[in-house]
């Protein structure tokens, strides 16, 4: 059997490990852009310093002893039982279309001006890291997680750091207002600024980024770009069912036989029924499973998504998991923690905190509360004293 898996992020590691423990025999290669794969979640970490090699999924020895070959490339396109990678066309007999998202580049006059970056991949992070030891002052257009954690980092990095929002606040639809003020207050003490509300309408300077025109003029000498994302689905368009993503089942199976598609590029079910994509990496890791697992002949379904942000930069960790809005919810807050839990007939939907590294670290135990529907009786305790978790999932295990 030839697997080809077509981008070396998340779900396309977790599937090709997945697919070798079913398939002991069959051919597993992964197209890499970026040659090794790496975990983009830390990229701001790599600002300040952490060595490539502590990015790495997994060692290079793990591909070889496994039995998967990495292969640097891009696919161009595809047809049926073939892929287009540039002057080259590699069979399959199973695909997986994991190539991930792109920057959404706005029309800014001037974001074609040297210095004006993105930052998505480990060559964007090369690039700006390089630029900032040259540099002075920087703008950051965009104030969701990602760009709140490029801030930081450039900050620490001795830079002079602007950060630009087109909505009122900052984390806009992903946090409660009280925690965008919480987490904005935090990231100022550290000499940060923010121009909230307002609409950057160009990059000054000649080939070279200067400053940056949003109602009146800033200076910058580098810019990065944090304007969102969208799915790198242009290669498939006409060949698969698409609508903003790659559409799939709980399978993970595409509109064509034996294509599959997983994380940031595809467009699938989440746990509450709604069709969306989730560019979260642990959404990444569960769907490239599933898909890797049916590649190999294992029925196996997704159990739908549970979008999850993370801003874990500054001393005001920020958590945003499932739903948020028109719910039952129950509010705690102190001086330096805010919290907000979100429920539907007694059961939790989402979660907010703002303030505390030991809610960041239950993620995942408030995942698994979602996802089991369990019924929360004392929501008080929950938001006041989260580790009592603990407690709660020690009754469901024993009962």
């Amino acid at each position: 059997m030839e697997y080809v898996i077509l981008g070396g992020g998340a779900a396309g590691i977790s599937a090709a490990f997945a697919i070798r423990e079913v398939d002991r025999d069959g051919s597993i290669r992964v197209i890499s852009k970026d040659g090794i794969p790496y975990s983009a979640v830390f990229l701001a970490e790599y600002l300040e310093g952490v060595k490539e090699n502590n990015l790495y999924i997994k060692d290079p020895e793990a591909y070889e002893k496994a039995g998967i070959e990495i292969v640097e490339g891009e696919a161009k396109g595809f047809d049926s039982g073939r892929v287009i990678l540039g002057d080259e066309e590699v069979e399959y007999d199973r695909l997986l279309i994991a190539t991930g998202s792109k920057p959404f580049i706005p029309p800014i006059e001037g974001v074609e001006k040297q210095n004006v970056f993105t930052f998505q991949t480990l060559s964007d992070a090369r690039n700006l890291r390089s630029a900032a030891e040259k540099a002075r002052n920087a703008a950051i257009i965009g104030a969701g997680p990602i760009g709140l954690e490029v801030a930081y980092s450039l900050k620490v990095l001795g830079l002079n750091v602007r950060v630009f929002e087109l909505f009122d606040r900052i984390l806009p639809g992903l946090v409660e207002r009280e925690i965008s003020e919480m987490v904005q207050r935090e990231f100022e003490r550290h000499g940060i600024e923010f121009h909230t509300g307002v609409r950057v309408e160009e990059f000054l300077g000649d080939s070279k980024v200067e400053g940056v025109f949003a109602g009146e003029e800033y200076e910058a000498d580098l810019v990065v770009l944090s304007t969102g994302v969208k799915p790198n689905v242009e290669p498939f368009k006409g060949k698969l069912e698409t609508n903003r993503g790659i559409l799939v089942n709980r399978k993970m199976e595409t509109s064509l036989e034996n294509v599959y598609a997983a994380g940031d590029v595809a467009e699938a079910e989440n746990f509450f029924g709604e069709v969306c994509i989730t560019p979260t990496w642990s959404n990444a890791v569960s769907q490239g499973r599933v898909a890797g697992l049916n590649m190999a002949g294992v029925k196996a379904f997704h159990e739908g998504s549970i979008r999850a942000n993370i801003v874990k930069k500054s001393t005001m960790p920020v958590i945003s998991l499932g739903l948020s809005g028109d719910f039952e919810s129950v509010t705690y807050r102190t001086e330096r923690i805010y919290r907000k839990a979100f429920f539907r007939d007694g059961m939790l939907v989402g979660y907010q905190s703002a303030g505390s590294w030991s809610d960041v670290s239950l993620a995942g135990v408030l995942q698994f509360l979602i996802r089991k529907r369990l019924t929360i009786k004392n929501k008080d305790e929950l938001v006041k004293r989260p580790q009592s978790l603990k407690n709660l999932l020690n009754l469901y295990f024993n009962k």
